[in-house]
């Protein structure tokens, strides 16, 4: 795909054994749409990554768009935030995942460096290009014992994704940029909902 465009998803909302119901590719793209996200194509497609076998778990279905990088910026850094959309990184020779480093607030817990972290990856035969620090971004409540948002990261080849989450790492997409939720008004432009005021 070219520099200038990217793949962005939404889980359709489907679950096994026929609960929820699947939004189509049209509802979704209503939404990315008020974002200010202008689909160049659509597609859905099932999430390649295992998900357990439950009544009322999700199905690992998703809606698809193709859109400009620009926009996708502009969707990060805006006010409403992405609305549970994410980028899709299952077309790249490369992903990003991540496990908490084992720091706890008040100085508890013991931190698991990354050269530990990546021999786990390693052990289990995934392929690791590159690892750094960094923080999930997200606000912990602030009490001894309470995670401090510390993750190693680690770039892996995407073929070795699915090792890697049966170790207990996780996307690095799927930490979500925005908790907001969104509504969609009379003049077509996403509020979040509450209102923060």
């Amino acid at each position: 795909m070219p520099d200038n465009l990217v793949r962005v998803y939404r889980p359709d909302g489907s679950l096994q054994c026929g609960l929820g119901r699947a939004r189509t590719l049209k509802e979704d793209q209503q939404v990315l749409s008020a974002l200010g996200g202008h689909a160049i194509s659509a597609e859905k497609r099932t999430i390649p990554v295992r998900v357990a076998e439950v009544c009322g778990a999700p199905t690992g279905r998703a809606n698809t768009y193709v859109i400009k990088t620009v926009e996708w910026e502009l969707i990060l850094s805006s006010f409403v935030g992405p609305a549970g959309f994410a980028e899709w990184p299952y077309d790249t020779p490369a992903t990003s995942v991540y496990k908490y480093d084992g720091t706890l607030q008040c100085g508890l817990g013991q931190e698991i460096p990354l050269a530990e972290m990546a021999q786990e990856l390693l052990d289990a035969g995934v392929s690791v290009i590159s690892s750094r620090k960094s923080s999930d971004g997200l606000l912990h409540i602030e009490v001894c014992g309470a995670l401090t948002g510390q993750i190693n990261v680690y770039e892996i080849a995407t073929p070795d994704l699915y090792k890697a989450l049966q170790l207990g790492f996780a996307p690095l997409a799927s930490i979500p940029a925005s908790d907001s939720t969104v509504a969609i008004f009379g003049d077509g432009h996403p509020l979040p909902w509450p209102f923060p005021w």
